[in-house]
C-alpha cells in the first residue's frame, strides 16, 4: 500500500504545483486515491464528498463563534481540498476521466467560492463585530466572485476562442502563469494566486484571527480579475464593424 501511495503521489505532481499542494495536500490525497482505487467509488462521488465537507466547513465558520468555529471551519476547508485533489487523480488512475467530470469539478469550485465568501461575511457580521458592514461586504463579494466566475466560463468557451483567435484554456491551466519567471509581472501574479488559492492562505490569516483581511484580499483579487478580463472582452468583441465597400 505504501509503495502504491508513493507511486500515485509522484504521478500527481504538476510543473506549476505550489509547495502547499506538493507537500501538504497531495500526500493525503494520494492515500485516499490508493484506498478508493480498489473500490467501486467514482471520481464524481469524491467530488460530491468534497463539496459536502465544504458545506460543513462553511456552517462551522458562520455559526460557531470563537476559536472552535474558526479552526473547525479551516480544518474542514483543508479536508475538502484534499478530496478535491483526489477526485481528478482517481479519475486518471482508474481510467474514469470524463468531460462532464471536469465540468462538475469546476461547478463545485464555484459553489465553494460562494460558500466561503458568505460564511466568512456572516462570521464577521455575527461574531466579529462588523454587523451590517460584514453583510454588505459579503453581498459585494458574492457579486464580484460571481462576475469573475461568469467571465471565466465565457472566455473559456470554444466560441470565444474562435471569435477572438485565442486558445481555449482548460480548468486550472492558467495557474502556470504565476510561476513563469520570464513574465515581469510574475511577483504580482504569484501573490494574487496565493490569495485566490484559499486553502494555502486561509490558515495563515486564521492564525492571526484576521479573516476580515483575508476576505478583503480575496474580493480584491477578484475585482482586479474582473476588471482585466472584462476589459479584454470589451476590446476583443466591442470593435466597430468594418467599413462597407464604397458603391
Amino acid at each position: 500500500m505504501l509503495s502504491e501511495i508513493q507511486r500515485i503521489y509522484r504521478a500527481s505532481q504538476k510543473p506549476a504545483d505550489s509547495l502547499f499542494n506538493r507537500y501538504v495536500a497531495r500526500p493525503p490525497a494520494a492515500a485516499v486515491v490508493a484506498v478508493l482505487a480498489r473500490t467501486r467509488a467514482t471520481p464524481n462521488q469524491v467530488t460530491f464528498v468534497s463539496i459536502g465537507v465544504f458545506v460543513f466547513a462553511a456552517a462551522a465558520l458562520a455559526l460557531i463563534p470563537g476559536s472552535l468555529g474558526l479552526w473547525l471551519g479551516v480544518a474542514l476547508v483543508e479536508l475538502s481540498y484534499v478530496f478535491d485533489c483526489a477526485d481528478g487523480q482517481l479519475a486518471r488512475v482508474t481510467g474514469r476521466s470524463s468531460p462532464v467530470g471536469a465540468l462538475l469539478d469546476f461547478l463545485m469550485d464555484e459553489l465553494k467560492a460562494y460558500l466561503l465568501v458568505a460564511a466568512i461575511a456572516l462570521r464577521l457580521a455575527w461574531h466579529g463585530g462588523m454587523g451590517e458592514v460584514g453583510l454588505y461586504l459579503g453581498l459585494g463579494g458574492l457579486v464580484v466572485v460571481g462576475s469573475a466566475l461568469s467571465l471565466t466560463k465565457f472566455v473559456r468557451t470554444p466560441e470565444y476562442a474562435e471569435a477572438t483567435g485565442t486558445r481555449t484554456l482548460k480548468h486550472g491551466e492558467a495557474s502556470g502563469a504565476s510561476h513563469d519567471r520570464s513574465n515581469p509581472l510574475w511577483p504580482v501574479l504569484f501573490v494574487v494566486r496565493m490569495v485566490s488559492q484559499y486553502p494555502t492562505t486561509l490558515p495563515v490569516f486564521a492564525l492571526f484571527d484576521r479573516l476580515d483581511v483575508f476576505l478583503w484580499a480575496y474580493i480584491g483579487v477578484h475585482v482586479l480579475y474582473v476588471g482585466q478580463t472584462a476589459l479584454s472582452v470589451l476590446l476583443r468583441l466591442g470593435r466597430p464593424a468594418p467599413r462597407s465597400p464604397s458603391p
